[in-house]
């Protein structure tokens, strides 16, 4: 950012110019500094640019707040707007809560709880104007700064999922206050936790019950290669029974939210010499699992982990893509596109793609997952050797260029120990 358009001959205002640019990088765009350099304010909701006719938003110079006309942003959100003209009053209506402000009051209600805001609703030219963070967060939404561009991105809570991998499932009892601090700061959503006999029931009960309190679902997650194998298939039964068991003896606040699958048989060496036989026991073990999914708890959902490159494999004897046909038997499917850049002909949004695109035709759900483990493959293929913020980077291009699809619904981090571990080697 270039600033040679400020009076050079001026300290205080290089110094300001310095903690501006500082600010920006730093905190993002829902609480700028009062000296903006911004001139021009774009924004997107969920990959669409707003087109204003009115009145444009701004960054209030007082406070600091970015502005944004009320009706066309709360309606893009799915919210109902009304206005009040006797009390100056604006309410936003949707299924996350019921927000009301007042012209002139830095205080707002949020489903009966009074929330200070960043800066008062205001009129400009006629039209209510509202800090974004009281948009955002009364209905849900996820905000992110484009600064290069001077862009806001903000993504709808449909579409904003955050997750992670719970591998070591010994963790949510010596580690469960870390875990759950770091969900509410890297605002997870959702988190896939293995489900083992140990460290027992009670240490479930309390981990999903404190998610739960925090706003996050929990996925009960299993999986090996070699389920594919008939002769293991037992254990796929007694998993699914034993998670159905623990579900019906603890509180609605302490329930696994839906069954997550993670079977990559495509890593057996039989792969190599079979890939039909493998597919072909791929499907059994899948129609396996959704018929016992469907007789011990329907109202749980089923998740499958799937590899980016899976609908260039046919189901065997035709011609329909097997990642369509595991979408089929899914709720949703978690995308392993293990890339570490968002554009290009190898990145995350070009190899995510067609299962996307198959996702929206089928009417079905999708999470773009990428990896921050070491990888055998190649350095493109994992976040591992980068760092938190190029990360973080990266994944809003893909935000801002797959919300456009009704099949997405957020994005994944592989695994939780890697990735926290990636956070702190940046510190």
């Amino acid at each position: 950012m270039n600033i040679a358009w400020f009076n050079p001959l001026v300290p205080m205002r290089k110094m300001i110019v310095c903690l501006v640019i500082l600010q920006i990088l730093t905190s993002g765009p829902l609480f700028l500094p009062a000296y903006s350099l911004i001139t021009e304010l774009g924004v997107e909701v969920n990959g669409e640019k707003i087109a204003f006719a009115d009145v444009q938003p701004y960054i209030d110079e007082q406070t600091g707040s970015t502005m944004v006309p009320a009706r066309e942003i709360a309606e893009k959100l799915g919210a109902e707007v009304e206005w009040d003209r006797s009390l100056e009053l604006v309410t936003f209506r949707s299924q996350h809560a019921t927000t009301l402000l007042t012209i002139g009051q830095k205080i707002a209600s949020v489903d009966g709880k009074q929330v200070e805001l960043d800066s008062p609703a205001v009129l400009k030219n006629d039209r209510t104007m509202v800090p974004l963070r009281a948009v955002s967060e009364s209905l849900g939404a996820d905000v992110d700064w484009v600064g290069e561009r001077n862009l806001v991105l903000i993504t709808s809570a449909d579409k904003a999922q955050r997750s992670t991998w719970i591998w070591d499932s010994k963790l949510i009892e010596t580690d469960g206050d870390r875990i759950l601090q770091f969900a509410a700061d890297q605002k997870l959503t959702f988190i896939y936790v293995r489900y083992e006999t140990y460290p027992g029931q009670d240490v479930y009960r309390n981990f999903i019950r404190r998610a739960s309190g925090q706003g996050i679902k929990v996925e009960a997650l299993a999986g090996k290669s070699d389920w594919i194998y008939e002769d293991n298939h037992i254990y796929i039964r007694q998993w699914i029974a034993a998670v159905t068991q623990y579900n019906a003896s603890v509180g609605a606040l302490e329930r696994f939210q839906g069954f997550h699958f993670d079977i990559e048989p495509y890593t057996l060496d039989m792969w190599k010499s079979n890939q039909t036989w493998v597919l072909e026991r791929w499907m059994d073990t899948i129609r396996l699992i959704e018929s016992e999914v469907k007789s011990s708890d329907r109202s749980m959902t089923m998740a499958f982990d799937i590899p980016f490159w899976i609908n260039s494999c046919t189901v065997p004897g035709s011609s329909y893509s097997f990642s369509a046909w595991l979408l089929e038997k899914a709720d949703t499917v978690v995308i392993m596109a293990y890339r570490n850049t968002a554009l290009g002909n190898n990145g995350i949004i070009a190899r995510a793609k067609s299962i996307i695109l198959e996702a929206a035709t089928l009417k079905k759900q999708a999470v773009i997952a990428v990896d921050t483990l070491p990888s055998t493959e190649a350095d493109y293929t994992t976040f591992y050797k980068s760092n938190s913020s190029l990360m973080e980077s990266e994944l809003k291009q893909v935000k801002e260029s797959l919300s456009l699809y009704p099949s997405y619904i957020g994005i994944a981090v592989h695994d939780y120990v890697r990735w926290i571990e990636l956070l702190n080697a940046n510190r």
